[in-house]
């Protein structure tokens, strides 16, 4: 044996030599370095290669063989297996999503009416009345600042433009308020998007509410303070957990103090006395995985307001201290992005409104108001048409109220059809309506509504048709648009919630004409403009009506090509002829008409973000004008409000 091992030693070293003989001498450099090379020994290589067996522990085979280290390749595997399951956690930062309720298909020109997170954040809006000024055919009154009532009307009637958060409708329910929803409730800083279907019957707003699909952890606070002593705050945060859980929670307080005499106070009047003070709150804990998903969302809204005092003559607001408190759980099934879907909400809703020591007015003691409202819901979504069923049922005073619904929806490219079919109990109303959209050209499209509304009880109101139809050209890249609307004689509440009488009122059918543009005007200089005019004055409706708003919006990534930076500048321009009012009869048997004389109020605003802090600065009534929206109550004159909001992740 040893004679075999010196043997191939030998021929080893005589292989080397001969190789090395047929290299160049000048191509190789001197090898400095002593290289050992070991004898291949088969049953040694076969324990290494074998990472469950190890070395002989005794006998001869031992003493010439020493115990073999952790086999390398068994640590590699193992180490390698450990950091792929750390990577993929880390990596694994977006979860299935919550269910949300999908927004309907707009048939618009353009998408101005579908409205981002970022977008309601740099429109500046105190609530949501400052988006609905830009929809023709809608008129928003208000009677204060902060904590005032804030509502709107389509063509007059405050019934007739509706809310859904998440698909459920926000439903009104304090007595005083006469059926109209006050719009300060409605907490828009938590939501993702906002998208304003306008028909031509009514106009239906769809929210949806914050959520995330992301582990990383984010944070967003806003602080502001100004005029009327106007100071507040807001503040948002959301977490997804790798198990599917999520977790949100969002608070907002806004004042303003002017001095007033505070009816909540126990002295007299104070200087610090608040003209208005309103808390919200936002909540949602859920989880989600794959197709499933369950979720609890919550909003609180609460409001302690002085009592408006109107000019000599007209009816002033009382004192308000209350909280409306809305709470939905719901299991959800599917993508509604795509495929199969449904979900099942249960609603709870309950109104307080607190004691008032006002002998005017009957609600002196507590009150407390409360509604559920169930959603059974199931839908379709491919890849050219969609469809939607579902179910409302609201029980009321002992009666269940049902309201099915069928929406559905077809086209792709150039045409596009839609319709929405409900039979809604609660407020005694069937809704039939058709919309289209047509765009054989790249440069032009016709976009046009009809919808028939009649009642289900014939004691309740009148049956009637309304239409709505656009058409536009593209210039520029900017849309210049022309149509016409029809309004058929309606009948309608009148809003008591603006200190008017509560009763019926009516009105004869009308015609109207309307114009946009919207779009580039030049380089990131944008341009929205909306008109409508009617051919005669309503109760709740100017007869002209305009909305102007010229904006800078840039990233200037010349300068900036990472995205650090960017500004929005707008100037806001709403222009609007007397509304009338009625306020009941007189004396001698005739109508109280008053009516709000034309205004013309100007906004500028200033958004400038600099990586994720962002500065923004408003200035409403620039010119200072003198005005009211109700007849009697002077809004405040010009306000400057001023902050910064920041945003964290991480």
């Amino acid at each position: 044996m040893r004679f075999l091992l010196a043997a191939l030693i030998a021929a080893s070293a005589g292989s080397a030599t001969f190789v090395g003989a047929q290299v160049r001498p000048d191509s190789t450099r001197r090898d400095s370095v002593k290289v050992v090379v070991p004898v291949p020994d088969p049953v040694r290589d076969s324990l290494r290669a074998d990472s469950l067996r190890r070395a002989p522990t005794t006998g001869a085979r031992a003493r010439a063989f020493p115990p073999l280290p952790v086999d390398s390749i068994a640590v590699a595997r193992e180490r390698a297996r450990e950091d792929s399951i750390t990577a993929a956690r880390a990596g694994d930062t977006v979860k299935a999503p919550i269910a949300h309720y999908p927004a309907p298909r707009i048939y618009e020109l353009t998408d101005r009416l579908v409205i981002s997170k970022e977008e309601i954040l740099s429109s500046n809006a105190e609530n949501i009345t400052d988006l609905l000024d830009r929809v023709p055919g809608v008129t928003t009154f208000r009677s204060g600042w902060i904590a005032g009532v804030h509502v709107a009307a389509f063509q007059g009637d405050f019934a007739r433009i509706r809310y859904f958060l998440d698909g459920v409708e926000l439903d009104p329910l304090r007595a005083r308020e006469g059926d109209i929803l006050d719009l300060t409730d409605i907490p828009l800083w938590s939501l993702d998007e906002l998208t304003i279907e306008r028909g031509a019957g009514e106009v239906r707003v769809w929210m949806r509410s914050w959520s995330t699909q992301k582990t990383t952890p984010y944070t967003r606070a806003d602080i502001f303070t100004g005029d009327l002593n106007t100071n507040g705050f807001r503040a948002l945060l959301q977490r997804r957990y790798h198990n599917g859980m999520i977790l949100q929670f969002g608070a907002q307080q806004g004042a303003s103090q002017t001095g007033r005499v505070s009816q909540f106070a126990t002295g007299s009047t104070r200087s610090t006395a608040s003209d208005g003070t309103v808390q919200t709150v936002a909540a949602r804990v859920g989880w989600a995985s794959g197709l499933l998903s369950f979720d609890i969302n919550a909003n609180s809204a609460s409001r302690d307001r002085d009592p408006l005092t109107a000019r000599e003559g007209f009816t002033s607001l009382p004192s308000y201290k209350g909280s409306r408190r809305e709470v939905y759980l719901r299991a959800g099934y599917g993508d509604s992005l795509r495929g199969f879907w449904s979900q099942a909400v249960v609603n709870f809703l309950r109104n307080r409104l607190e004691g008032i020591p006002d002998s005017t007015t009957p609600l002196n003691a507590d009150t407390v108001a409360g509604r559920t409202q169930q959603m059974l819901v199931v839908g379709y979504r491919g890849s050219f048409w969609q469809m939607t069923a579902l179910d409302r049922v609201r029980p009321i005073n002992g009666e269940v109220y049902h309201a099915p619904a069928l929406r559905a929806s077809i086209g792709r490219g150039w045409a596009n059809l839609g319709t929405f079919v409900e039979r809604n109990a609660a407020d005694s109303t069937q809704r039939v309506e058709l919309q289209g959209k047509l765009n054989p050209l790249a440069w032009f499209g016709i976009v046009g509504a009809i919808s028939h509304r009649s009642p289900i009880n014939d004691t309740l109101g009148v049956s009637g048709n309304n239409l709505r139809l656009e058409a536009g050209v593209r210039l520029r890249g900017a849309w210049i648009g022309g149509g016409v609307v029809r309004a058929d004689s309606a009948s309608f509440a009148s809003p008591s919630i603006l200190g008017t009488p509560s009763v019926r009122l009516s009105a004869p059918a009308d015609n109207g004409i309307t114009a946009s543009i919207r779009g580039p005007a030049y380089k990131d200089l944008r341009l929205d403009v909306s008109i409508i005019r009617w051919s005669n004055p309503q109760f709740g409706r100017p007869r002209l009506q305009s909305h102007t708003e010229l904006a800078l919006i840039s990233n200037w990534l010349s300068k900036f090509p990472k995205g650090e930076f960017s500004i929005d500048a707008r100037l806001i321009h709403d222009l609007r002829d007397p509304v009338p009012f009625y306020f009941g009869v007189d004396e001698d048997e005739q109508a109280i008409i008053r009516a709000t004389e034309r205004t013309q109020v100007y906004t500028g605003q200033l958004q400038i973000r600099i990586q994720r802090a962002t500065i923004f600065y408003q200035y409403r009534n620039l010119a200072g004008t003198v005005y009211e929206q109700v007849p009697g109550l002077l809004l405040p004159p010009a306000i400057q409000t001023y902050g910064v909001r920041w945003e964290f992740f991480n």
